[in-house]
């Protein structure tokens, strides 16, 4: 009897553990508004509610928005990737920014590193210590669809 209870919480902690990554793969889906921008040695730029600036991601597609205006549509990629810490120069918290997103099956453009944390969608990219480095934060406006 203990034995079939040890295996079944077993199974459970497993399986939980499944979904929260599964949960990590699929968490971009949704409405983005950009937020705040760091790029290069440009200062951190604010963005207000309703700037129009937006990512919005489906099962394997994304648009890109602009002042409201659909600049940009393709597809995406999310694929682990651990070398956060070589491709863009900073010391990252350990289990932070482990996956890379690929936009349009693009492998020649430098590595984006994504997170989302609560409602923030972070993108990492370029290599900051040669003041190259590009951190975008995007608040989620509308839930997983």
């Amino acid at each position: 009897m203990a034995t079939i209870f040890i295996t079944a919480v077993i199974l459970c902690l497993g399986s939980c553990k499944k979904d929260i990554a599964g949960s990590s793969s699929t968490s971009v889906i949704g409405t983005w508004e950009l937020r705040h921008a760091q790029t290069g040695m440009i200062p951190t730029i604010d963005y207000s509610q309703g700037n129009g600036n937006m990512l919005v991601f489906s099962g394997s597609g994304y648009e890109r928005y602009t002042n409201g205006m659909l600049v940009k549509t393709g597809t995406y990629t999310l694929v682990r990737d651990d070398s956060v810490e070589t491709s863009v120069g900073l010391v990252i918290p350990r289990g932070q920014f482990t996956n890379r997103i690929i936009f349009d099956d693009d492998l020649a453009s430098p590595k984006t590193f994504v997170e989302v944390l609560n409602d923030e969608l972070t993108l990492l990219s370029g290599f900051f210590p040669t003041d190259g480095g590009s951190e975008i934060v995007y608040q989620r406006i509308q839930d997983k669809h």
